[in-house]
């Protein structure tokens, strides 16, 4: 089943990217991918078979992260609100 979401998802991405930039760069999807990972951890075994490290090096990481991903979603917040400017330029012409 998430060999079929991979796929489709890999599809919509590519299909996607043909249309507009990525919202997220590489780098922080897979930042972000790292947390999600974590999460499952945390959500499918116990406390005892936590890696420490991992969880210092996730940590330690949180902040930069955060503040990556942020950048990322407000610039394209801003190519978003410049596209609808552009459209709404283009509708007003005669």
């Amino acid at each position: 089943m998430i060999e079929r979401y991979l796929v489709a998802a890999s599809r919509i991405h590519h299909s996607i990217s043909q249309i507009r930039p990525p919202v997220l760069s590489e780098e922080s999807v897979k930042e972000l991918d790292e947390y999600l990972r974590f999460r499952h951890v945390v959500r499918n075994i116990y406390a005892f078979e936590f890696d420490l490290e991992r969880i210092e090096r996730l940590v330690r990481r949180l902040k930069p992260t955060f503040e990556q991903v942020r950048t990322e979603l407000l610039a394209f917040a801003d190519l978003l609100e410049l596209v609808a400017q552009e459209d709404t330029t283009n509708e007003s012409e005669p």
